[in-house]
């Protein structure tokens, strides 16, 4: 319980902060459940092969809201008695005129770490962003700014009626991250964009900062008197060290097979979170944000995953070293 009692006073001590800020790449409110989405320490955790697929749409009914897609496959391997983690990840955002894509590989070293196991991840890979200047609007006649509009010139060169512009541009992108497991807790520290890279879509004027991002993850399964439930508070912060955003988790599973719970994500909204496992290896989750900032008037936010964890050599004698990730 001493890890536990740790984790308590980690996350009382995180409340202690109160500035919050929009997103910055894409939130996963199931975090809990996806932590290759942010973390390559985690890719195989569980010694399986894991095919995910996550989609979400933010912001339902707000006009060209964000709307998210990942997908990884990762497996174990073990090479000269020492054991390791490789997959694949590929994510996509569509916000607005904006479009950015990422493909990654991500590594992972595993060691024994107390009850646990230790992963020390590396991802590396290219981000694309493209932009679609044709898809400005102005409020002028025939695509041309009004008289004495102050926000809009006619050789914007992102206008219909301007030069226009390479509309892709791409950059080298990379992460690090730790991230501990075991029956009873998880923690993960990792860095996203740690090259902190830009974009340049052949402009001066459009040269995009991608900034570096931290998150800092974890959580501990309380037993309950009744032996088929378990209680799972959890925490995850995002940062630039500029701004911050905090999700404060408490999900009950019963049965180590359906869970539902409830978040509160600082400033921005609380969210309900479905869960259970269909059949050996394949988990299903659902997720509805209700906004509770008054910046956003939208029907919330829809979040939607699967997971199907095996064994590559199908082996019925092996069985899931943690209920954390399948």
């Amino acid at each position: 319980m001493k890890k536990g009692r740790l984790l308590l006073f980690f996350c009382v001590w995180l409340l202690s902060f109160t500035r919050v800020s929009a997103q910055f790449d894409a939130i996963y409110s199931n975090y809990m459940e996806l932590p290759e989405t942010n973390n390559a320490g985690a890719v195989a955790q569980n010694d399986m092969m894991n095919l995910l697929g996550a989609y979400r749409l933010q912001w339902a009914g707000f006009s060209d809201a964000p709307v998210d897609m990942f997908f990884s496959v990762n497996t174990p391997l073990s090479i000269s008695g020492t054991k390791h983690g490789v997959g694949l990840v590929f994510s996509s955002e569509n916000i607005g005129l904006f479009k950015d894509q990422s493909v990654l590989l991500q590594y992972s070293y595993k060691m024994k770490l107390w009850k646990g196991v230790v992963g020390l991840g590396l991802n590396v890979g290219f981000l694309s962003q493209t932009f679609d200047f044709s898809g400005v609007d102005f409020t002028g006649n025939g695509g041309s700014p009004i008289e004495g509009d102050e926000y809009h010139k006619n050789d914007d060169p992102y206008s219909s009626s301007g030069e226009g512009a390479d509309d892709n541009a791409l950059t080298f992108d990379a992460g690090v991250g730790a991230y501990y497991s075991d029956d009873e807790m998880f923690v993960g520290l990792s860095v996203a964009h740690l090259n902190s890279g830009t974009t340049n879509f052949g402009k001066d004027s459009a040269e995009m900062y991608v900034p570096r991002v931290f998150y800092l993850t974890g959580g501990y399964n309380i037993p309950q008197s009744n032996a088929f439930y378990t209680l799972k508070p959890s925490t995850q912060i995002r940062s630039d060290f500029s701004d911050f955003q905090m999700d404060l988790t408490c999900v009950l599973e019963y049965d180590k097979r359906i869970r539902g719970g409830l978040t509160y994500r600082l400033g921005d909204a609380f969210v309900f979170l479905v869960g259970m496992d269909l059949f050996s290896g394949l988990r299903l989750g659902y997720s509805y944000d209700l906004p509770v900032s008054k910046m956003i008037v939208s029907g919330g936010s829809h979040e939607i995953y699967l997971r199907y964890s095996f064994k590559p050599e199908f082996s019925k004698k092996n069985k899931y070293k943690s209920d954390r990730i399948l």
